[in-house]
């Protein structure tokens, strides 16, 4: 049976890959923040699956399988699921054009370190190699309950702006997104209460059926199919920016002149020859003009002046 559950879990996995690779070669060609952002929390599930599908094999096919690499394993497990909320979190921020994103980020990437700490401490998990066994403590309580209230944040977060993008290409995206993260806050749910009141795990191959790599497989596929699709934006034909847009985010003169070189396709190097000015000063102004719309790359702010929001 364990077999294949692996085999399943290998075809998954291939499915996940070839998902992630068209996502990340459109991410590279757009430059696009929103498909980069995507490809990190994509890449890291399969990361997740990856090492259940490890863990498994090893117990299964390696004489004498080491404790202590089942207890690092483990450990990297813990830590990459923690990882792929911190990471949703960023990445539906971003979708939503949420303010203040990077700070919001930054403290549930605070709290994954104090977790992994807390995890790897004394009162966390402690390996004991002889009896082949995990001694679990407050310390992976406290980082269980953490992830579980990590994840009920990030679902929140993902439904209740999702009005925001329902009339544009993104809704199906997001909405098939959302419904692959809900199963696995499910089965994060239903597992939550019997890891609080385990405290000691054994040696053993058997590390549960990953009930979310279903939903992530179908959305594997709805993925390869959408991208397949993806609609790539030529670079627009301006002479001119709107004086309502200009005004709306209090662009100047200068910021103008960039916003329509950028347009025109140029890179930084060109707009700082055009305008006779330096490299640096076009990456500050470039700034600039990013904070001031809300965007994280020139794929974003075109996409801002095609709509004209």
């Amino acid at each position: 049976m364990e077999d294949i559950q692996i085999a399943y879990y290998l075809l998954v996995i291939l499915i996940g890959f070839a998902a992630l690779a068209i996502a990340v070669f459109w991410a590279v060609k757009t430059k696009e923040s929103d498909l980069r952002n995507f490809s990190i929390v994509y890449a890291l599930f399969t990361l997740v699956l990856v090492l259940l599908v490890l863990m498994q094999y090893l117990f299964l096919n390696v004489e004498n399988y080491s404790a202590r690499s089942w207890y690092f394993i483990s450990g990297a497990l813990q830590f990459v699921e923690f990882t792929v909320i911190v990471a949703a979190i960023h990445f539906l921020m971003g979708i939503y054009q949420i303010r203040f994103r990077r700070v919001i980020s930054l403290a549930f990437l605070l709290l994954l370190v104090v977790c992994d700490v807390l995890l790897f401490s004394p009162i966390g998990a402690v390996l004991d190699v002889d009896a082949r066994t995990i001694h679990l403590g407050i310390g992976f309580q406290i980082t269980a309950v953490a992830y579980f209230l990590s994840f009920t944040c990030m679902l929140a977060l993902g439904y209740g702006p999702l009005r925001r993008i329902w009339g544009t290409d993104k809704r199906d995206f997001i909405i098939g997104f959302l419904v692959f993260a809900t199963v696995g806050y499910i089965e994060t749910f239903l597992n939550l209460s019997r890891s609080l009141h385990i405290t000691v795990v054994t040696l053993s191959g058997d590390e549960g059926f990953l009930f979310s790599s279903i939903p992530y497989a179908l959305y594997g596929i709805f993925l390869i199919n959408y991208f397949l699709h993806y609609y790539h934006p030529t670079p627009l034909a301006l002479d001119e920016l709107p004086e309502a847009f200009l005004s709306k985010y209090g662009i100047t003169d200068r910021e103008r002149e960039i916003i329509l070189k950028v347009i025109q396709g140029k890179s930084n190097a060109d707009i700082a020859a055009e305008l006779f000015i330096s490299l640096a000063t076009v990456k500050t102004h470039l700034h600039n003009i990013y904070t001031k719309i809300g965007v994280e790359s020139r794929y974003d702010l075109l996409a801002k002046v095609r709509s004209g929001q």
